[in-house]
């Protein structure tokens, strides 16, 4: 059986604006495997970046807990996620910002 390294149970991000309020993740369920290659994808909007960003902890789920192995990285403070993100997570941002300077 493979090793869950990466756990999302029940999480949520809700999202307020105002008096409006957006629920980009509902109940989300998942575990990424060792070894395996993951991929996540879906439409424009649909929160694949909010759940990235939950996941790495750049971001706190509105609910719901997130482990990295045994740990519940949910409840971590800001420093010790920094340490997390800094010894476990490569990031590669959407924007491209040398097509955007060279459009003008």
């Amino acid at each position: 059986m493979s090793e869950t390294i990466l756990k999302a149970t029940d999480l949520s991000k809700t999202f307020s604006n105002e008096s409006v309020q957006q629920h980009v993740l509902r109940n989300l369920n998942l575990e990424i495997y060792k070894g395996d290659f993951t991929v996540i994808m879906g439409n424009s909007g649909s929160g694949k970046s909010t759940l990235l960003y939950a996941l790495s902890g750049m971001d706190r789920p509105t609910l719901g807990k997130i482990n990295y192995g045994d740990e519940d990285i949910s409840g971590y403070s800001n420093d010790k996620l920094a340490k997390f993100r800094k010894n476990h997570c490569g990031f590669v941002f959407q924007q491209n910002y040398l097509n955007d300077t060279m459009r003008g």
